[in-house]
């Protein structure tokens, strides 16, 4: 728990840092800017001299912040700054029609600067501009870029991808990457030694993804942020960082629908702290084999399954599949503190509480425990489910985001329980057996109108309208034998904390 908080602390004071000087930044800019003018205004004649006074770190700085266009332009202003905008060092390219793929060409035959931080690519690539392609990519290297992101716009799976030139793989200077739409064939030889954030987007990974992954994540000891996004959609996926120590965040996301779901996914990140696990349509299996130091994990459905989806695979298939993978996933999670989980997988635990009695309960050992609810009738045994299943919760959270519609084919049977009945029941049952441990409970309401606060006590008629089920929960607590708990009513602009007994 406290190295959770530590993590969390060291990370809030670098965005902080981080955030300080771009402030300061702005702001000596800005103290320039408007003291010239001030001149100005009094003899519109020094509009020029204003330009000629600025010191070449100033000027560089005030055209790296600008677009790329901007800043070519920006050349008429003054004959100072004629020819600065070919010292640039942040190169950021988006198509918008065909003409800028040739500018871009002749912007980089004209650079002069020994260095680029940032060269960021966004086109619709096609077969014909591949010698183009690599003539930025060589550019880019040649620079000691620092941040480098190809963006190659995929309309289509019929789509021709772009082959990565292997000299990517060595480059030195990189400290952050990111792909999406190209083919990721490793050469032998790869060494990022400054690598820190790696990102794959819809990338088609070679066959023996398990040892792209492993040797790509080896050959870069400084990697600590890894992002997978619709990845070898096509084939079993093996993603394999065993051998990275300083990886300490892993994003697997798979928000497509057309993955052949005949396939499997194998992970193994032992290093990593930070898991987040998305997805659309469950693949045929998953087998985790080390997350051993992981704290934190984050389980949720990307988006509601497409009604498509449901008739091509089966309806009751599916809904099957979906509360499966989650109850085959989570026991290799049991050690985690901090444990997300979103509302539809919430819906799909029905399954588990309602009908399937002969599964053996899941049990973890989180003490931080955050589930997506609106506390509908059709959400409300999940909850349940989740938790019996964390009897070590100490801070629990509920996030209670607008409605999320209910997923009928999840639902085979028809409903068996009075609503009323069943959470006055199970809520009391929680409270006396299952929470004893809890400290803070915790209701969200982000971007609701309700912000009233001035009057006490509050009206939690209102505060919960729509959600009443969550009432009848903070009722079940008066029953708690914890004085010291504490419940939190929160939404985006105030929050309120009171004990229990009050």
């Amino acid at each position: 728990m406290h190295r959770v908080h530590h993590l969390r602390k060291c990370l809030e004071v670098k965005k902080r840092k981080e955030s300080d000087k771009r402030i300061h930044r702005g702001f000596h800019l800005s103290i320039v800017f408007w003291s010239s003018m001030a001149e100005i205004e009094k003899n519109p004649k020094k509009m020029t001299n204003m330009f000629e006074r600025l010191d070449e770190r100033d000027l560089h700085n005030i055209l790296n912040e600008l677009p790329m266009k901007d800043a070519v332009r920006a050349g008429f202003l003054s004959r100072k700054w004629r020819n600065q905008w070919k010292y640039l060092a942040n190169v950021v390219f988006k198509q918008s029609t065909g003409k800028e793929i040739e500018s871009l060409t002749h912007f980089i035959s004209l650079h002069r600067g020994n260095k680029i931080k940032k060269f960021h690519v966004e086109f619709k690539y096609r077969p014909n501009k591949e010698d183009q392609v690599n003539e930025w990519m060589s550019f880019a290297i040649k620079k000691e870029v620092e941040d480098l992101k190809l963006d190659f716009d995929m309309k289509g799976d019929n789509d021709p991808l772009y082959i990565l030139p292997p000299f990517i793989f060595n480059c030195e200077s990189l400290v952050s990457l990111s792909l999406k739409g190209c083919v990721l064939e490793l050469p032998d030889s790869i060494y990022l030694p400054n690598l820190h954030t790696l990102s794959l987007t819809r990338m088609e990974i070679g066959s023996r993804n398990g040892r792209t992954i492993r040797k790509i994540t080896s050959r870069a000891p400084l990697l600590e942020r890894m992002s997978l996004v619709n990845c070898s959609r096509f084939r079993n996926f093996n993603i394999d960082a065993s051998e990275s120590p300083n990886l300490k965040e892993l994003a697997i996301i798979e928000t497509k629908v057309d993955l052949a779901r005949s396939t499997g996914m194998d992970i193994c990140a032992p290093s990593v702290e930070k898991l987040v696990f998305l997805y659309a349509s469950p693949r045929r299996e998953y087998h985790v084999k080390d997350v051993s130091n992981c704290l934190e994990f984050t389980f949720a459905l990307s988006d509601q399954p497409h009604e498509y989806l449901w008739k091509e695979v089966g309806e009751e298939l599916l809904s099957l599949r979906y509360h499966v993978v989650l109850l085959n996933l989570l026991p290799h999670f049991q050690h985690v503190r901090v444990l997300r989980i979103c509302n539809w997988c919430v819906q799909s635990l029905y399954k588990a509480e309602v009908y399937d009695k002969t599964r053996s309960r899941v049990s973890l050992s989180c003490t931080n425990l955050e589930i997506n609810t609106s506390f509908q009738r059709w959400e409300l045994p999940g909850v349940t489910y989740m938790l019996k299943a964390c009897s070590a919760i100490e801070d629990l959270c509920f996030v209670m985001a607008p409605k999320q519609s209910q997923i009928p084919q999840l639902f085979l049977k028809p409903d068996d329980f009075e609503e009323r009945i069943y959470w006055r029941n199970e809520a009391k049952s929680l409270v006396m057996a299952h929470l004893q441990n809890l400290k803070i409970m915790t209701f969200k309401l982000p971007g609701e109108r309700y912000h009233s606060w001035k009057l006490w006590p509050l009206d939690l008629r209102t505060f919960f309208m729509g959600r009443e089920n969550g009432v009848e929960l903070l009722a079940a607590l008066k029953h708690s034998s914890n004085n010291q708990l504490r419940v939190v009513l929160s939404t985006d602009k105030q929050h309120r904390r009171f004990l229990i007994r009050q």
